[in-house]
């Protein structure tokens, strides 16, 4: 008889802390999603900023590619735009009316690809043949990962109103109280089948 009112017990006491059991199941997976969120920002920061992967590693040439020299437009190369647009070298320019070398002290190019006249003579049609380098789809794609993320954190918080914000920090404190006083009356009550609120 003994046995069998022991095991009654254990049964009901199995229930009464089912609830504290999956409160505290629930309140673990949302901590460790927490978790790891904060982690992957972390990894995806310090691998924006380490040399594991290096920008403008990959380069490319453009072949006769048609703009001008003059003093009213400057002309931006087209590959400008490319992610990781760097170290830009004008190989040669030829003037396509009369298909003649021009000097490279007529013109100067900027990091940006922007080509400006540097002589008193214009040239309306112009075809450049130049180098350039850009970034890998690695780079590019752990930047743009490390983008969203921080701007979907930043937008998260930004749109969230002090009220609601105000709201769960309440909840939380009463579910804390909640929990404590479950635990602290299951002890208290010693045998009682059904924890104490």
């Amino acid at each position: 008889m003994r046995y069998s009112l022991s095991s009654r017990a254990k049964r009901a006491n199995r229930k009464g802390v089912f609830g504290l059991t999956s409160v505290q199941a629930f309140f673990a997976i949302i901590l460790s999603i927490a978790l790891l969120a904060y982690v992957i920002v972390v990894i995806m920061g310090t691998l924006s900023e380490s040399t594991i992967l290096l920008p403008s590693t990959l380069s490319a040439k453009v072949i006769n590619e048609s703009g001008q020299i003059n003093d009213s437009t400057p002309y931006t190369l087209t590959k400008y735009s490319v992610r990781g647009f760097a170290s830009p070298a004008i190989v040669y320019a030829i003037n396509a009316t009369d298909n003649k070398s021009i000097a490279a002290a007529n013109f100067s190019l900027s990091t940006a690809g922007v080509i400006t006249n540097a002589s008193a003579i214009r040239w309306h049609t112009v075809k450049f043949t130049y180098t350039y380098n850009y970034n890998a789809n690695t780079v590019n794609d752990a930047t743009d990962i490390l983008s969203n993320t921080s701007s979907g954190i930043s937008g998260f918080f930004s749109a969230i109103n002090p009220v609601y914000s105000i709201l769960a920090i309440l909840v939380i404190i009463l579910v804390l109280v909640v929990l404590v006083r479950v635990v602290s009356g299951g002890e208290m009550s010693k045998g009682s089948s059904q924890p104490q609120l």
